[in-house]
């Protein structure tokens, strides 16, 4: 037969070696699992949060430029003056000569023409001065439609607020020429809103990116209406933007050429530039966005993940991360669990052959245990546990001091504690005040006991008792009593009566007794405030005394005048609510 020692040194090892095995597998699977999870929700979110910042100044221009549009649609009137054929029925004829019998027709239009961009001169000015990162805008007039009222250009490029400078002359250039009037013609040859770019203005000399309106009118095309937001402010966001040690965001238009790119510039195509990252993008053509699935592949030896999303103007989004790096604190933790599990393996077993040495102790200990029980000591603790006779001798033995403990402990409980608010009770506190009484009689003249009593007295406990039932007043008087704690959180708080509790307060509270009192008449308003019905209000009447050795003999006279103190607020209040 193989000795106990030795039963429980290989049983305990094994169960451990087997536990840690079993948990440390399972851990470190889960971690990994749980790493790819939060790995992926991080940067699905970054690149997410980063389109919807990308989007809310793209947003911020397209209402402030369809704003000014439908401003426009309200107060150009041209329907009588373009029917009459100053403006051919495809919307596109020129202004007639002054010879013309139509020529009245002409300047009418012209007329009104020139109030009518005065008036969206104006609303532009205050519409785009509220418009962030805004550098151009504009409001264009075919000038097929009128020679004389070519509209505004405003910009701000090189200054701190817009000016006016001449209008593009249409007709210099050719539709074709994207660098001067592509501006112009696009949006025209779409029918719709459109977002340009980003391209290299040759009128302004700045790279930028434009949301233009063509505006019709009675089926006449009568001009354009835009804004041009410098490029350099929309990648700068993307610039500062850190994802991880080395990730970095790219940024292309809907054709895969780059708008913004930390080693790429722009223009190129991001095909030729990183052509692994444009295959994991092509895997997925009509897609908005990548989800919360990564898109895995290598660049330059390095295996990486991706993210991407469509902006409102498109342009598409892409964030990317090395794996090692989105990885690492997920391997690290890895490492960790594994050095634990063998740490505690070789501790536990330390401690096995130490504790099957000394396999007698648990012996002696239960021997002076039984010996401690008898005298009336119920604070015995046995650490041995095994499972052998003496295991199951410990055990019983235990289980029988828990009881008798906990016996004791709840007759005890019930003598002190006050059963509906769960503080201490009147018997606690006449304990508490002898001792207080041993103190004070024990005390040399210059080191006496600091302590304050603060008497409390619940008002409107009759009132609550009668009009809404007992049931609403065991609520008050909890209410109350969570408050005295709350308030005097280091301080021993007494039912002393039916509404009323008491505090003795020593040491820190002691010092902090005047704020306590301030703090208390805050947290009543607080309570107050939040109260919906009667009962769940607090109003307490109370009086604080401090132990003064040159008058006050012992406790009693201490809280005589708390007592006093307290009769004397609450005839105060009763003053104040009948005032």
């Amino acid at each position: 037969m193989h000795s106990i020692r030795t039963k429980l040194t290989a049983i305990t090892i094994t169960s451990l070696l087997v536990s840690l095995l079993s948990i440390g597998s399972l851990g470190i699977y889960a971690v990994k699992a749980q790493g790819e999870r939060d790995a992926a929700q991080f940067m699905s979110l970054m690149c997410d949060n980063c389109r919807k910042t990308l989007n809310e100044y793209l947003n911020s221009v397209e209402q402030s430029v369809d704003m000014v549009t439908r401003y426009v649609g309200e107060t150009l009137h041209i329907e009588d003056l373009t029917s009459g054929g100053v403006i051919g029925a495809s919307g596109m004829g020129s202004a007639l000569p002054q010879s013309d019998p139509m020529s009245v027709r002409q300047t009418e239009l012209d007329a009104h023409l020139f109030d009518h961009v005065e008036m969206v001169r104006t609303v532009f000015r205050s519409v785009a001065n509220h418009t962030n990162g805004v550098i151009t805008y504009y409001y264009r007039i075919n000038p097929e439609i009128s020679r004389e009222v070519e509209g505004f250009l405003f910009s701000r490029i090189g200054t701190a607020s817009f000016s006016e400078i001449p209008p593009t002359n249409l007709l210099m250039y050719d539709p074709d020429d994207m660098e001067h009037v592509g501006w112009y013609y696009i949006p025209l040859q779409r029918g719709r809103p459109s977002w340009i770019g980003p391209y290299y203005n040759d009128n302004l000399g700045i790279e930028m990116i434009s949301y233009v309106t063509p505006i019709y009118k009675a089926g006449t095309f009568i001009g354009v209406v835009g804004m041009d937001v410098d490029y350099h402010t929309l990648v700068g966001q993307l610039s500062g933007l850190r994802i991880l040690d080395t990730g970095y965001a790219v940024l292309t238009d809907e054709n895969g050429v780059i708008v913004y790119h930390p080693e790429i510039p722009s223009g190129e195509s991001i095909a030729n530039a990183e052509p692994a990252l444009t295959a994991a993008v092509q895997r997925f053509p009509n897609e908005k966005n990548s989800g919360s699935n990564p898109i895995r592949y290598s660049y330059r030896g390095v295996k990486k993940q991706m993210y991407f999303n469509t902006l409102s103007n498109n342009m598409r989004l892409v964030v990317v991360a090395p794996e090692s790096e989105i990885r690492a604190s997920t391997m690290k933790l890895i490492h960790r669990i594994t050095l634990a599990g063998f740490s505690i393996l070789i501790l536990f077993s330390a401690l096995m052959v130490v504790t099957t040495t000394h396999l007698t102790e648990p012996l002696r200990r239960l021997t002076s245990a039984s010996r401690h029980l008898a005298e009336g000591d119920y604070r015995v603790k046995l650490s041995y546990h095994g499972n052998d006779e003496v295991g199951i001798l410990t055990g019983a033995f235990e289980q029988l001091v828990e009881h008798l403990r906990i016996y004791i402990n709840d007759l005890n409980s019930r003598a002190y504690q006050d059963a509906l608010t769960g503080v201490k009770n009147k018997g606690a506190y006449t304990v508490s005040a002898r001792m207080l009484n041993d103190a004070i009689r024990l005390s040399s003249a210059d080191k006496t006991p600091e302590f304050a009593i603060v008497m409390l007295d619940c008002n409107n406990l009759k009132k609550i008792n009668d009009q809404y039932g007992h049931e609403k007043g065991d609520i008050y008087l909890k209410t109350a009593c969570e408050l005295i704690c709350r308030v005097f959180t280091h301080s021993p708080v007494f039912r002393m009566g039916g509404d009323e509790f008491a505090a003795i307060l020593q040491n820190d509270d002691y010092d902090d007794r005047k704020d306590l009192m301030t703090r208390f008449n805050v947290y009543t308003e607080q309570i107050n405030l939040d109260a919906t019905e009667p009962w769940e209000e607090v109003h307490i009447a109370k009086g604080m005394a401090v132990y003064d050795p040159s008058k006050d003999i012992g406790v009693e006279s201490v809280l005589q005048r708390a007592d006093e103190r307290m009769y004397a607020d609450k005839k105060r209040s009763k003053a104040r609510r009948f005032a």
